[in-house]
Parts: C-alpha cells; structure tokens; sequence
C-alpha cells in the first residue's frame, strides 16, 4: 500500500475518531506487508482458514505446501494432486471442491485475475462470490491484504467485531449495522483502521 495513502490514512483517522486516535498513538504507526500474495494463493489459504482456528488452518496449510511444492499454490499444481492427496492433508471435501473448482475457472480462462485488478471493490465481490466457497469475508481479506484497497471492513471478521467491543462499547450481541455505522467515520480508509483493530487483539 502507498506510503502517501497510509499517511492521509493516520491523519484521517486521527482526526475523525478519538478511539482510533487513542489506539494510533498508542501503536504508532503500522501498514499491510508490502508483498502481496499471489491471487490464487490468497484465496486458496482463505478458504483453508473458514471455521478453523488459526493453529488447525496452519497445519494443513503447512501439509498441503508440502505436497504442493513451492512458496505459494498454483491453479495448475492443485489441479494436478488428486482428491485423496487433497483430503488428507486435512481439507474437508467442500473444501477440496472449491479450491478445484477455483483452480479450473483459472486454467479455462474464466476467472482472470488481470481484469480483476481493474474492477471496483463490490464488482470484485460479485464476481468472487459466485464460486463455492467464496463468501463475504474471504472476499474481503482477498481485497485488503492481496490488492491492498484501502477501504474495506471485515464487519464478519470475529477479532475486528471484539475488538470493537472492547474498545468502542458495544454489546456483543448486537447486529453488525451497528458495527458499520461506526466505522462510517473511517472511510475511505476501513482497511487501515481494521489493521489497527486486529493489532490490538495481539
């Protein structure tokens, strides 16, 4: 993410909201990993981690480099492994299918990553979520942390909702509009402010 960006983002954030600003000085400064990940591979370790704690997706994730070769995973290589290879690496058989299933929309041309990168925020979402698998938070940790747009809220992501509890008051059981009116304040910089609210859940 631009360093111009992440700076307009701190001073926005600073200036609209005093709890963010509290947590800003508190943490100082922090940014996204300047590497981005592969498209595929993001969305293949997204799918790995739905439902699973961080430990259980670590383990098979780790099992399925193994097998896989290589830093990242290739549509071309999970399409070559075979359905039990797949499943005994710990993926469920829903979980199998929609890694293949997006491994093949790659290879037949159908899913271009290319002519993604061009699309706006919800048109990348319309076009994600209609392969198994892919549902609003995946699609959002794909936004934010492999092409690095600046104004996405997780609002389904666990960790950013507790934390907003701890720090902005809110009752656990409340809907997740009250959670995006909040953050209302942040835009066009959510993704940043989320970075700060997972930092501070460390």
């Amino acid at each position: 993410m631009d360093k111009s960006i992440l700076n307009a983002a701190h001073r926005h954030l600073r200036k609209t909201d005093e709890v963010m600003a509290k947590i800003i000085k508190q943490y100082g400064t922090i940014a996204p990993g300047k590497s981005k990940q592969p498209y595929y591979h993001a969305l293949v370790v997204a799918i790995i981690n739905q439902q699973l704690s961080v430990k259980a997706a670590g383990t098979i994730e780790k099992r399925l480099r193994d097998i896989h070769g290589g830093r990242y995973f290739k549509a071309e290589t999970i399409l070559d492994l075979k359905t039990t290879a797949l499943r005994e690496c710990g993926l469920s058989g829903n979980k199998v299918r929609y890694i293949s299933t997006l491994a093949q929309a790659i290879a037949d041309g159908e899913l271009n990553f290319r002519k993604l990168t061009c699309k706006s925020d919800n048109d990348v979402r319309d076009e994600l979520m209609q392969y198994p698998g892919i549902g609003q938070w995946s699609v959002d940790m794909f936004l934010m942390f492999s092409m690095q747009r600046e104004d996405i809220f997780p609002v389904g992501d666990l960790v950013i909702r507790r934390s907003m509890q701890k720090h902005y008051k809110v009752n656990d059981d409340a809907k997740h509009d009250t959670y995006v009116a909040i953050a209302e304040s942040w835009r066009p910089y959510r993704s940043i402010a989320s970075f700060y609210l997972w930092k501070t859940s460390d």
